[in-house]
């Protein structure tokens, strides 16, 4: 065997060895949904799955406190552009303010999905599409008895490295309170997410739900600390703006993806 072949064959296995010593691409930074109001483009890489839990949601009405524990949402990457995401509430305590009775039920189950039409990392001008469907298998006070569906279509822009515009318009086919029907909700969720450093992030958001009077508005700030790569926790509050809104949310929670 000649010199040329020999070197040839050596190049080559130095080419294997580099390969096989690379390793897997570095996946995208993780993007929880949690804990803001409204929702990103951005999705999990092909194979990543993430669950990301309310481990307490506390919130408040004129006649009435509800909390959720364990409120989840389970996403999983299915391309580079598509995940599907699960969302479940499996505990809830609805309180009577007026007599101190108490109801313990399950929620809802959500199916539905994100797809992100430009940039899938959330980086730059990143926008998508996010639908999804509402089973009943839960019972009220805590689920709503009736299927629903709705349509989100989230665009989030770096303003620069410190500041990320966010915009959430929906609309939601929603059941009557009686259990009658359905009716179109229109809404749209207001952001601005803060960089406080390379770990911690605040959300400033405004919110309505509805087109009529009986339309919800509240304002929101929650705040995002990344201990790793891979598990955020995170805390937040909303205040109601109008009589229709209930006064006052608290919610905490974990993110963690696989």
């Amino acid at each position: 065997m000649g010199d040329v072949a020999l070197r040839r064959i050596a190049a080559a296995g130095l080419c294997v060895a580099g390969l096989s010593m690379a390793g897997p691409a570095l996946a995208r930074d993780y993007c929880s949904t949690r804990p803001s109001l409204g929702q990103s483009a951005c999705v999990l890489d092909p194979g990543r799955t993430a669950v990301e839990t309310a481990l307490s949601d506390w919130e408040r009405d004129d006649d009435s406190d509800t909390v959720l524990f364990a409120d989840t949402l389970f996403r999983v990457g299915l391309t580079d552009r598509i995940e599907a995401q699960i969302a479940w509430t499996p505990i809830g305590v609805a309180r009577d303010r007026s007599d101190g009775s108490r109801t313990m039920r399950t929620g809802d189950l959500s199916i539905g999905g994100r797809i992100a039409l430009r940039n899938p990392d959330g980086s730059g001008l990143s926008y998508g599409l996010q639908p999804s469907v509402t089973l009943p298998v839960g019972r009220d006070p805590i689920g709503d008895g009736d299927w629903s569906a709705s349509m989100i279509a989230p665009i989030t822009y770096d303003l620069n490295d410190t500041l990320n515009l966010q915009f959430s318009p929906e609309v939601a086919y929603a059941a009557d309170d009686g259990g009658d029907g359905h009716h179109v909700v229109p809404g749209a969720t207001l952001g601005l997410g803060i960089a406080l450093g390379e770990a911690i992030d605040l959300t400033a958001e405004a919110q309505w739900i509805g087109a009529t009077e009986a339309a919800e508005t509240r304002a929101a700030l929650a705040v995002a600390w990344q201990v790793s790569g891979d598990l955020i926790l995170d805390a937040g509050g909303a205040a109601g703006l109008n009589h229709a809104t209930p006064s006052l949310r608290v919610y905490g929670g974990v993110s963690r993806r696989f």
